[in-house]
């Protein structure tokens, strides 16, 4: 891990640590720095040393090993220049994070040389299931990603999410930006200000007690929009960790992985958010393509549990 300090501080190292990464306490992150896993500009800092806007400081983790995803993914719709998968979660797209080889991309090079040559057109949450689309062929890419981003592709979701979701369809338009200070760098949220327009429109497809069936389509596409609009609705999709309310069930999920404190907080160990319907031109026969992916056993199984 690498990190600018991108303006004037007044923190110390330790104090920077602690509050930017908090799921280690300060003992823990003394230890680390007297280990030699925290360098400042290359350098072996003290815990007291003052911090200065454009130091460089780097953080070497442990050595680990992939976190286990799984890996039967289905393919929905395949030719010459195309491929759409079901992707199951959690499975990462690409390498990200922690993840390496444990990613779909990875998986199909292995099972295919020359997916090397494939393309994501999009990108789903590892933790999201359903319907993503690969190009096997480069030279159709400027095609899809036009349809991106001019609007002609219509998306579909269906997510379970806490609490009774109004009965008739509603239109969530509220901006989306990257929130700033907090404890998690990648979290989004509502921002009036900074924010990019962002519009989704949601219906009810049923409700058991305190849960919902939701069906999302969003209309713009900014980074994790149906969680955020859902969450600021008041309306969190059932094992979601980032956006459950508050910092500290991504943080102590980071810290301590799946635990029984998790569980009772979010019910699932992945996100039951599913992409269901994909329709989009395609590039070479330039007939309109419909493909659908019905809710995965793992969520079909929790929402029929529900009463």
């Amino acid at each position: 891990m690498v990190t600018r300090i991108g303006h004037k501080s007044s923190e110390t190292v330790l104090e920077y640590l602690c509050r930017r990464f908090s799921y280690h306490n300060e003992t823990e992150w003394l230890d680390r720095i007297a280990s030699g896993r925290v360098k400042v500009n290359g350098l072996q800092p003290s815990g007291g040393q003052p911090l200065r806007a454009g130091d460089e400081l780097a953080y070497t983790t442990e050595p680990w090993d992939e976190p286990e995803v799984k890996k039967d993914y289905r393919i929905v719709y395949e030719d010459e220049v195309l491929l759409v998968i079901s992707k199951p979660a959690p499975l990462p797209v690409h390498a990200i994070g922690v993840y390496f080889q444990n990613t779909l991309m990875h998986i199909l090079r292995a099972e295919r040389p020359e997916a090397e040559n494939y393309e994501l057109v999009h990108r789903i949450d590892s933790e999201t299931s359903g319907l993503l689309l690969i190009a096997k062929d480069k030279k159709v890419m400027p095609y899809l990603t036009h349809q991106w981003a001019s609007g002609q592709v219509k998306k579909t979701y269906q997510a379970i999410v806490f609490g009774k979701f109004q009965p008739s369809p509603r239109r969530v338009e509220k901006p989306i930006g990257t929130l700033k200070g907090g404890a998690i760098r990648m979290r989004a949220g509502i921002d009036p200000v900074k924010g990019k327009p962002s519009i989704s429109d949601f219906v009810c497809l049923e409700t058991k007690g305190n849960f919902s069936l939701v069906e999302a389509k969003p209309l713009t596409g900014r980074t994790h929009q149906i969680r955020v609009h859902l969450e600021s609705e008041g309306h969190s999709i059932v094992g979601d960790k980032l956006y459950s309310g508050n910092d500290e069930t991504f943080l102590r999920f980071v810290a301590e992985g799946w635990s029984g404190w998790l569980a009772q907080k979010v019910l699932l160990p992945r996100m039951a958010l599913h992409a269901t319907r994909l329709e989009f031109t395609h590039p070479v026969k330039s007939n309109r393509m419909v493909l659908e992916d019905p809710l995965p056993a793992d969520l079909n199984s929790f929402w029929n549990g529900l009463k």
